[in-house]
C-alpha cells in the first residue's frame, strides 16, 4: 500500500475509534496544524519548520534536548519495559487510567506497551495550542527555554513536580499538550488528531466544533485548586484528545489515543459527576499512579478510590498507591518491589506509611532497578502491584 492510502487507512480507523461509545456529534475542530507546530518546535519531533517561525531559535532549543531524549529510552524506558514485560498479565485491558498524572504520558507509555487509549487526570487544563505560532522570535525564544526546563526535567527525572505544571496554565505553550508530545517523541510517534472535548450528562465525549470555540472565546478558564492560577485561555481548552501515530517499526500499537481531562479527583468534586460516569463507562481498566501526593489514602478521595478498586483489574503505583486495607477490603492482593522506610513527604507519615512498611516488610526482597514515582524517606526505588486475589498465586 503507498504511504497516501495507508495515510487514509490510519486517519479513518482513528476517526473510527473516536466515535465509537464514548463520542457523539460532530467530529470537532482538529487542531493538528497547531500540534505539528508544537510537535516540531517545542516536543523536538523533527520535520518541517513552517515559515513565519524562527528556524534557528528551534534548532537551538532542540540542540539542547535531544540528548536528554536518548537518554530517556537508556535510562528509564528499556529498564521500566523489559522489568515491567514479566509482570503485566497478557489479558489487560488496553484502557489506561492515570489520576494525578498531569504531563506524564511518558510514563504511562513506558509501563502500558499495549495500551491504546490512555486518559491522564489533574488538575491542569490541556491549554490553547494556537499561541505558538502568532509568537514573536523573542516570545518563542523565552517561551522555549522556560519549557525546556521542564521538558529537561521531565525527561530525566521521568517525573514532574507539582510546582512545575501550574506556570504553563499561562502563556503561548500549552504544557499538557506539549509534555504529551514530548513523550510522543521519546516513544516514536506523532499527532495525528487533536481535538477538544467536553462530557456529556451521559458520559459521551462531545467534540467541540469551531462555532463551539468561538462562543467561548472570551470566557476565561476558573482554577481547579486554591494553589493554582486561573488560565489565561478559554475552557474550550481543559480538556483534550490526541490522536498518536506509530512512524516507523517499534513496540506498541499504530495508533494510540490519549485523553488529558482537567479536574479535582476529590469527593465534593468527583462524587456524582460528569466524570465519573465517563469513567465508568469505559468498564475494566488498568490503573497505575505514582508521585500522586499520597491523596489515594485519604478519605476526602475515597470516591475515586472507591472507582478504582471496583473498575481496575490491574494497578502498577508507588507507595502513593491504594493503602493495603482498602485493597484488601476489595478482593485484591499486593506485590512489592524495592523498599519502602517511610512517606516521602513527612506530613504524610503516621499509620499509613507504617502500614505499608508492614507490607512491604512481610515480603521477599525483590530489587528494582530505576526509580518509578517518589523515592521514599531514605531515598529507595519502590514500587507495587496490585491486583485481583488468585488462589495458588
Amino acid at each position: 500500500m503507498s504511504r497516501k492510502g495507508t495515510t487514509w487507512t490510519l486517519v479513518l480507523f482513528a476517526l473510527a475509534i473516536m466515535l465509537s461509545g464514548e463520542a457523539r456529534g460532530e467530529n470537532g475542530r482538529d487542531f493538528i496544524k497547531e500540534a505539528r507546530l508544537i510537535f516540531v518546535a517545542a516536543a523536538c519531533g523533527g520535520g518541517h519548520i513552517p515559515d513565519g517561525i524562527e528556524a534557528v531559535v528551534v534548532e537551538s532549543h532542540c540542540r539542547e534536548v535531544r540528548p536528554f531524549i536518548v537518554k530517556a529510552r537508556k535510562d528509564f524506558v528499556d529498564k521500566v519495559r523489559s522489568f515491567l514485560a514479566l509482570l503485566l498479565p497478557k489479558d489487560l485491558p488496553t484502557e489506561v487510567v492515570y489520576p494525578f498524572g498531569g504531563g506524564d504520558l511518558l510514563t504511562a507509555l513506558a509501563t502500558y506497551t499495549d495500551a491504546r487509549v490512555i486518559t491522564t487526570i489533574s488538575l491542569e487544563s490541556a491549554g490553547d495550542p494556537q499561541r505558538l505560532g502568532k509568537a514573536s522570535a523573542s516570545e518563542l525564544r523565552d517561551a522555549l527555554k522556560t519549557f525546556r526546563t521542564m521538558q529537561v526535567y521531565l525527561l530525566k527525572t521521568h517525573d514532574n513536580r507539582t510546582e512545575n505544571l501550574p506556570p504553563f496554565e499561562r502563556g503561548i505553550i500549552p504544557g499538557q499538550l506539549a509534555f504529551s508530545l514530548a513523550a510522543a517523541v521519546v516513544f516514536g510517534y506523532e499527532p495525528l488528531s487533536l481535538r477538544y472535548f467536553r462530557i456529556e450528562q451521559n458520559g459521551a465525549l462531545h467534540y467541540l466544533t469551531q462555532a463551539e470555540i468561538s462562543a467561548l472565546e472570551q470566557v476565561k478558564s476558573k482554577k481547579l485548586a486554591s494553589f493554582m492560577p486561573d488560565p489565561d485561555f478559554s475552557p474550550a481548552f481543559r480538556n483534550m484528545e490526541l490522536v498518536l501515530r506509530r512512524i516507523g517499526s517499534g513496540a506498541g500499537p499504530e495508533l494510540i489515543i490519549h485523553r488529558h481531562i482537567a479536574a479535582n479527583l476529590s469527593n465534593r468534586h468527583f462524587e456524582g459527576s460528569l466524570l465519573k460516569t465517563h469513567l465508568e463507562s469505559k468498564g475494566k481498566i488498568a490503573a497505575m499512579t505514582k508521585a500522586g501526593g499520597y491523596l489515594l489514602w485519604r478519605d476526602d478521595f475515597s470516591s475515586f478510590r472507591g472507582y478504582l478498586l471496583a473498575h481496575m483489574t490491574f494497578m502498577i503505583s508507588d507507595s502513593t498507591g491504594i493503602l493495603p486495607r482498602h485493597a484488601a477490603a476489595a478482593g485484591f492482593e499486593q506485590t512489592t518491589f524495592g523498599a519502602f522506610h517511610g512517606a516521602f513527604l513527612e506530613d504524610n507519615g503516621g499509620e499509613d506509611a507504617a502500614e505499608l512498611r508492614r507490607l512491604w516488610n512481610e515480603q521477599p526482597f525483590r530489587p528494582l532497578p530505576f526509580r518509578y514515582g517518589y523515592s521514599d524517606i531514605r531515598g529507595a526505588n519502590h514500587l507495587m502491584v496490585t491486583r485481583p486475589k488468585a488462589a495458588g498465586r
